[in-house]
This record gives structure tokens, C-alpha cells and sequence, in this order.
């Protein structure tokens, strides 16, 4: 199997309704795994893995890469950065971008929060999984007053 077969079931595979297709040629396999899919479909252990602490009260997670390759915070080096330290972000939001293979493709954030750290510069190589931001809670406990 060469490495354009291999993308090309990767595009298929992001493309369509599958969850995972595997190929197997000449005793080589390969599992093609779609995330997008699961996350989708609501099976809550396929999802995109995430890291959640609880400190007194206040919640923080993280983002993490759904992809290996070259992360970039901004559409390219001449505009902003997607998000900064203190951004509220939306779930579905696109926050960065990572360069795998020749394809620009976004990270989308998985929950909403406000931006507290980001945790890589762009251009560094990121592995799946990886945090990318650490997000605080964006929801906050209202007391009435009488």
C-alpha cells in the first residue's frame, strides 16, 4: 500500500457515514478510524479524547489535536491567531488548523469555554491527542439577591 492509496481511503472514509474501515492488501492492513462520525453519533467513549480536572469548583478541560502533523493558529502567518488567551469559545468553533500531509485542516472544538492557556506555537509538530488549549468553565453560578 502507498501512501496516496492510504489518504485517498482517508478522504473517503471522512467523507461518508463509516465509522472505521479497514483494508487489507498483499498481507498489509490498515484501520481507518472516522472521529468526526462518532462524534456525531453520540457514543461517548469514541470521542475525542479529552482531560478534565475539577479545582474547587472550577472546571477545566482541554482541546486536543484530532490529527498528526504541524499545528498553525492562524489561516496563515499574515492574520491572528483563531483564538487568544481569554476567548470564549463556542463547541463546533474552528480554533486552529493542522497541516497533515499537504492538507490545511481545522481543529473543531469539542466544548465551549473561555481560553485560558494555548499550549503549542504554530508551526510545531503535534501528535493525535495532544492539547492544544485549556479551556475554563464558561458557565458561572448566579445567587439571587433580596
Amino acid at each position: 500500500m502507498d501512501i496516496e492509496q492510504v489518504a485517498r481511503v482517508v478522504k473517503l472514509v471522512e467523507r461518508s457515514q463509516l465509522h472505521e474501515m479497514t483494508i487489507a492488501n498483499n498481507g498489509q492492513s490498515i484501520t481507518v478510524v472516522n472521529n468526526v462520525a462518532s462524534q456525531n453519533s453520540g457514543h461517548p467513549t469514541e470521542a475525542i479524547p479529552t482531560h478534565e480536572t475539577k479545582e474547587t469548583n472550577n472546571v477545566s478541560s482541554e482541546v486536543c489535536a484530532t490529527y498528526v502533523g504541524n499545528v498553525y493558529l492562524s489561516e496563515d502567518d499574515t492574520t491572528e491567531n483563531l483564538v487568544q488567551e481569554g476567548d470564549s469559545i463556542e463547541k463546533g468553533q474552528t480554533i486552529c488548523f493542522i497541516e497533515e500531509l499537504t492538507r490545511l485542516l481545522p481543529v473543531i472544538s469539542d466544548k465551549a469555554g473561555i481560553v485560558d492557556t494555548i499550549l503549542v506555537k504554530s508551526g510545531q509538530n503535534i501528535e493525535y491527542g495532544q492539547p492544544i488549549l485549556k479551556l475554563k468553565s464558561s458557565t458561572y453560578s448566579q445567587s439571587t439577591i433580596k
